[in-house]
């Protein structure tokens, strides 16, 4: 895995969690929060893969899940150990959204959004002072 190839990662993060920060809103209507609910699943994604990415930089191999990435990176200390519960249950959630879709599940999720929002962001940064 090449610097570069981390680094477009860790970009394409950048602007995701843009989006997903803006979908974030107060009082939603239905297609509001529906619509902050699908940006948490690609900024998800977006943030394991790239976890995935400085990881194998880093020459740790065996990451190609989302669990494994987030066990790996909390192993290296890219998460912090209070936060590797949250971060499961961020993947459980987004395992929910995508499969299928109850009103109940997309307000509870939705209720999370700012917490994930927190975390994604705060990985985010730790990424990128481990590239510098």
């Amino acid at each position: 895995m090449t610097l570069a190839k981390a680094n477009a990662k860790i970009n394409q993060l950048e602007k995701a969690l843009a989006s997903f920060k803006n979908g974030i809103l107060e009082s939603p209507s239905e297609i509001e929060r529906d619509g902050a609910i699908q940006r948490f699943e690609y900024s998800f994604e977006l943030s394991w893969k790239t976890l995935k990415t400085v990881l194998e930089y880093l020459g740790v191999e065996d990451c190609k899940s989302p669990r494994k990435a987030l066990q790996a990176g909390f192993i290296q200390g890219l998460i912090q150990a209070k936060d590797h519960d949250v971060w499961l249950k961020m993947l459980d959630d987004r395992n929910q959204t995508t499969h299928i879709y109850h009103e109940e599940v997309a307000i509870s999720i939705f209720s999370h959004l700012q917490a994930y929002y927190q975390l994604m962001l705060k990985l985010l940064v730790k990424l990128k002072k481990e590239l510098e």
